[in-house]
């Protein structure tokens, strides 16, 4: 069992959440959900689907966004949150690995860097190291990192429809075998372990490149479960975006091993000095913009402009800008600007060229180099959405 402080305390934050004053209750056994009967269907293009993910390589070079919520309704009214959004970033056995953690109030922040044998992570100002393989590592981030294939028997329906220049896969499951997935796969706290467990719903959508490469994995399940005599209902959810696949690059520099020289074991840690006194409030908002807008400045220090827009300058050449009331990222380098519209998925180039990511087609002529600098641009984006928890698909809904 992995046993890093990191783990330990975000399963202590969140069973604390979970069952506020209800410790010590007795689990009974997890109530039996009623199995399906009826023949299963064909799942119209699972056959397609199972070939794709068959033939989908290996990602040990990727750059993924991760989030995770457990959202509990108590039968008296009362709400309990639990949240974690994150990016993590491998290449060639190296991971970097950045963490926001929530509940209910209690906020904690993480970042790791992983040189391929030892972790070397910063927990709310503590720093530590603790020697480990990969796939422990990759465990931290709490969200499965490798896509999960669908099994035929699992699925209640399955619709695969065009997204967006994409193709998205939405699979209902039944509620047997969706309870059986979750525990195996996306709950990480083993909630079918307590008193009345049982899973009402369970849903998967997979969204991928017309090359069919993965985009991104939402799972969200509702359950119920008994605690101290009180109902408790907890939709959990967790999300992972991948980009970047076989060219996202992760480099430790001399000064930071420098540093990483002065970290104890994590056995030594002085637990007492781990406090979320200094952590900046950055808790969500109500939308999706509205985090957005607030971690800009929490997190990434853009800086709230006269004209309404957010701005981070990284040089004297380079910069982003944010116009939310044009839904448009602008990345400046020198007297070039590259734009990517949020709301019509479309990018450009001052007034030389437009390219529309739903169709990859140009408006006009567009030289490739180009093309492939406003792709990046859009990436770029999406990696700022990623920093403040957030997604292309999230932002884009609320428009």
């Amino acid at each position: 069992m992995y046993n890093c402080p990191l783990k330990t305390i975000t399963a202590a934050v969140l069973l604390a959440a979970l069952i506020a004053g209800c410790a010590g209750t007795d689990a009974a056994e997890p109530t039996a959900v009623p199995a399906e009967t009826a023949p299963a269907a064909e799942p119209e293009g699972y056959d397609r689907y199972l070939e794709r993910m068959n033939a989908m390589p290996k990602m040990d070079n990727y750059t993924a966004g991760v989030q995770r919520s457990y959202d509990m309704k108590l039968e008296d009214g009362s709400r309990s949150a639990y949240d974690l959004d994150g990016v993590l970033m491998e290449q060639d056995g190296r991971i970097h690995l950045t963490q926001h953690l929530y509940s209910d109030g209690m906020r904690s922040e993480a970042d790791g860097w992983y040189d391929g044998s030892r972790l070397y992570m910063t927990y709310n100002q503590v720093n530590y190291y603790e020697d480990m393989d990969p796939d422990s590592v990759r465990e931290i981030a709490m969200v499965p990192l490798t896509p999960v294939t669908v099994r035929k028997e699992d699925i209640a329906s399955m619709d695969c429809h065009p997204e967006e220049g994409n193709e998205s896969c939405t699979f209902v499951l039944k509620p047997q075998n969706a309870s059986v997935l979750f525990d195996e796969r996306y709950d990480i706290y083993g909630l079918n372990s307590s008193g009345g467990y049982e899973m009402n719903t369970g849903t998967i959508v997979q969204t991928f490149q017309p090359d069919g490469t993965i985009v991104s994995e939402a799972a969200s399940f509702l359950c119920s479960m008994n605690v101290k005599g009180m109902n408790v209902s907890v939709e959990a959810k967790t999300y992972a975006g991948w980009m970047d696949i076989g060219t996202t690059e992760v480099n430790l520099t001399n000064e930071q091993k420098e540093t990483f020289a002065s970290y104890v074991n994590f056995r030594d840690i002085d637990t007492s000095k781990i406090s979320d006194a200094d952590i900046t409030a950055d808790t969500a908002e109500a939308t999706a913009e509205g985090t957005f807008r607030k971690r800009l400045q929490s997190r990434l220090s853009y800086k709230l402009q006269e004209d309404g827009t957010y701005l981070a300058e990284f040089n004297d050449a380079e910069s982003y800008r944010v116009d939310f009331e044009h839904h448009i990222f602008t990345y400046s380098n020198h007297t070039s600007h590259y734009i990517y519209n949020w709301q019509g998925d479309i990018g450009g180039f001052e007034d030389a060229c437009v390219y529309a990511f739903s169709d990859q087609t140009s408006a006009s002529e567009c030289e490739e180099s180009v093309i492939e600098q406003i792709r990046n641009v859009k990436k770029f984006f999406v990696m700022e959405l990623y920093y403040c928890g957030l997604s292309l698909e999230d932002l884009r809904a609320e428009v």
